[in-house]
């Protein structure tokens, strides 16, 4: 498939670690018709195929991907071989495959962002799954698809049809030193109100030498990026896909945005600059409570093992409404692969999504198992209980769980929301003038993406 020259909204995106990542990750529409032959799927595979799983996991959530892997392997040894190729952080593995795309050298299989997908499937790069899924030779069984939450599993659908499904997905959670708030009398703050009350409380200057030893709530540099459940929570949303509506500037927004800026410039809150995240003051005994996705999770445990630090996690204290942000990647099949190597591809995340696998994943990764009845099993109650007290936790909030936007460009919203956070953390807008801005700003952005595909 041929595909225009990378536009300039290519070359602006930001690319970022940050866990939401850019939402445009290929070129302009190929003006290309559309190839009827690829709605045909094999339901069969008559050769040994081997294929690619371009990913950019590490440490124990490789290894917990590798065994999966292992595992389909043996189980289909003379058929299927698929191969985890590690290409990378998020940012090398997403910028890998904007080159593979233009090569026509994409993978059967890649971990992607649900908004950086949609520029994918714009192109017209990516399988359509349903005719997989609703297939009754090979497809999922209907207890298995009903089984993965649906705000996880639809959050794939674009225009109808299934382009991904959930792979690593993780929930924010509010981490705390459980001796500080004992040692103060404070209650594991459970609303907005609590939190600030907590905050300050623990705000601490022992010494009276005009500098805090313990910081009542620390945030991660990204806390604007991330401030979509905070706007959730007050009972806003940032933008309404189905209308192409952006919400920014609304009472709710603007109280999440009063509410963060707030706590930040009375001192009870403070957004970690220096060392982006919680972990390293957490571990230190320097920070009372602190919010931060699971995912960070591993780094925090051995923190705060090696600072002697006893945490704990909670539910993040609820606004107006309960709202928890579920991030992380899809799993997707290109649909450049041949037709038995696109069957292949479906038949390892088909794999994946087995009970027994999901409970490796929830158990041996950082991330959490996507299937209801692995969370809700023996085998993994027993595992939170006595090996991970903290998963336990974000299990709560699948009940009230939603995705971020995947909008074309998406990344703009974060990238605007952020900047408006520090506008006016530093007095330079006021809440309204900075969300009112972030809104134009986005607003030009997602439409400048919809102009590269001639929308």
């Amino acid at each position: 498939m041929k595909l225009k020259k990378l536009t300039a909204l290519i070359a602006s995106c930001v690319l970022t670690l940050s866990l939401f990542g850019c939402g445009n990750g290929a070129s302009a529409k190929s003006e290309q018709p559309k190839d009827e032959a690829k709605t045909t799927i094999a339901t069969e595979i008559k050769d040994p195929v081997s294929i690619e799983f371009w990913h950019a996991m590490t440490g124990e959530n490789e290894k917990a991907l590798q065994e999966i892997a292992d595992k389909f392997n043996k189980k289909n040894e003379g058929k299927i071989t698929v191969n985890l190729v590690y290409q990378g952080h998020y940012k090398e593995l997403f910028s890998k495959l904007e080159g593979a795309s233009k090569s026509n050298q994409l993978p059967a299989l890649a971990m992607i962002y649900p908004n950086r997908l949609t520029a994918y499937v714009k192109n017209d790069l990516v399988e359509d799954l349903n005719p997989y899924i609703e297939n009754e030779k090979i497809g999922f069984k209907d207890e298995v698809w009903k089984d993965i939450p649906e705000f996880l599993r639809d959050n794939g659908m674009w225009n109808g049809k299934h382009h991904s499904l959930p792979f690593n997905k993780g929930t924010y959670l509010l981490f705390y030193n459980d001796d500080i708030l004992k040692e103060n009398g404070v209650a594991v703050p459970s609303n907005w109100d609590e939190l600030k009350a907590a905050a300050e409380k623990l705000t601490i200057d022992k010494d009276k030498d005009g500098k805090n030893d313990i910081q009542g709530l620390g945030l991660n540099t990204s806390v604007g990026i991330d401030s979509s459940f905070w706007v959730e929570q007050a009972g806003g949303h940032l933008i309404d896909e189905d209308k192409d509506q952006i919400l920014f500037n609304s009472p709710e927004t603007e109280k999440a945005f009063d509410f963060l800026s707030g706590m930040v410039k009375d001192g009870s809150a403070k957004i970690l600059d220096e060392e982006k995240y919680i972990t390293g003051p957490l571990g230190r005994g320097e920070l009372a409570m602190g919010i931060s996705s699971i995912s960070a999770l591993p780094d925090i445990i051995k923190a705060c093992e090696g600072g002697n630090v006893n945490f704990k996690t909670a539910v993040l204290p609820e606004g107006k409404e309960k709202a928890a942000l579920f991030s992380g990647t899809d799993v997707t099949i290109f649909n450049t692969p041949s037709a038995e190597e696109k069957l292949a591809a479906f038949e390892f995340i088909k794999f994946f999504m087995e009970d027994e696998n999901q409970l490796t994943w929830g158990t041996k990764s950082g991330y959490l198992p996507l299937r209801k009845s692995v969370l809700n099993s023996k085998e993994f109650k027993e595992y939170v209980e006595k090996e991970n007290p903290a998963k336990g936790e974000a299990v709560k909030e699948f009940d009230y769980g939603y995705c971020d936007p995947k909008v074309l460009n998406g990344y703009s919203i974060h990238e605007n929301m952020d900047k408006a956070l520090k506008q006016i953390i530093l007095g330079e807008k006021s809440t309204k003038d900075a969300l009112n801005e972030a809104e134009q700003n986005t607003r030009k952005a997602l439409d400048e993406a919809k102009k590269s595909f001639g929308e």
